[in-house]
């Protein structure tokens, strides 16, 4: 059975938003997995009193963290001086042995950090990567970073791409995966230097394709996007909005609103609730900090099958 680590006090709902979302997650799972919530003991057994049986049936243990993480706390060290603190101690969980993955809506900084030194690095590995996959009409294309890296150097770039390969073979059984960076334009002299440079680095490997221009990210050109966190964050926030503007827009044509909104579902956050951490010695997954019941219970069906798979 699949043990998951929840941080229940991550979000801006807190336990009222992580607890009811993995109630959610347990009634629509196909199979049975268990659950540590990890938080503050007493708001937790509140909102599993509130919701009654559903939740009651569920069985959670509950690891009580009576640390908290506030802004004057540095993010990178939050792991070392917060070990009590929900989103750290989730990620401890799996180094302890006792979960397999774990889901926050927490702090990315403080996540990051937590994963990248309870857990480690897998071999070869310098810098975990966040990475979401969006919709084109011919394949889902990855795109990474998403955030956890927000200025990043040439290695780390060139990284980014060879975990980006790694995880679209194994998830979605591409044999030779093409990466491609996000540039300005598709010459050799043009955008920054980290990427120039870090085209150098992938010049030559089998899966590297060039430069790819933001009109040709959802071509399907390539199965991998890469670029630096505070880039790939705008991008994917930018697609997300598009959901949402779609459905303004055609709030009128309601037929023709569920047919595109079938088409693109994978821009709703809600729908996958969270993005995982590539290149590290666990899963660990990251949900939005504004996530409701619906993309809770959506990001630990995700983390449920990442660890299944």
């Amino acid at each position: 059975m699949v043990r998951l680590a929840v941080d229940a006090d991550s979000g801006d709902f807190g336990p009222e938003a992580m607890v009811r979302g993995v109630v959610a997650a347990r009634l629509a799972a196909s199979e049975p997995f268990a659950v540590c919530l990890c938080g503050r003991e007493e708001r937790i057994r509140g909102v599993v009193a509130e919701i009654g049986s559903d939740a009651e049936r569920c069985g959670f243990e509950i690891e009580h963290c009576p640390d908290v993480i506030s802004e004057g706390d540095r993010r990178s060290t939050a792991w070392k001086t917060k070990g009590g603190a929900s989103i750290v101690r989730c990620v401890t969980l799996q180094k302890e042995g006792r979960a397999d993955a774990s889901v926050s809506a927490g702090d990315t900084g403080v996540l990051i950090g937590s994963a990248l030194f309870i857990l480690g690095c897998a071999e070869g590995v310098t810098r975990p990567a966040l990475a979401a996959f969006v919709p084109t009409p011919k394949k889902p294309v990855l795109i990474t970073d998403v955030g956890a890296n927000i200025d990043c150097r040439a290695e780390l770039l060139a990284g980014f791409a060879r975990l980006g390969c790694g995880y679209v073979g194994r998830v979605r059984g591409v044999k030779a995966p093409k990466a491609a960076l996000l540039n300005v334009g598709s010459e050799p002299h043009k955008g920054p230097p980290a990427v120039r440079a870090a085209a150098e680095l992938l010049d030559g490997c089998e899966n590297y394709i060039g430069f790819i221009e933001g009109n040709k990210v959802f071509s399907g050109e390539a199965d991998v996007v890469v670029c630096d966190g505070f880039v790939g964050n705008a991008l994917l926030k930018a697609c997300e909005s598009f959901y949402a503007l779609t459905s303004e827009f055609l709030a009128d044509s309601k037929e023709t609103l569920e047919k595109l909104s079938q088409k693109i579902s994978a821009l709703n956050p809600e729908n996958y609730g969270a993005v995982p951490f590539l290149g590290i010695k666990g899963t660990v997954l990251k949900a939005h900090g504004g996530s409701s019941v619906t993309s809770i219970k959506n990001a630990v069906l995700t983390a449920v099958k990442a660890v299944g798979g």
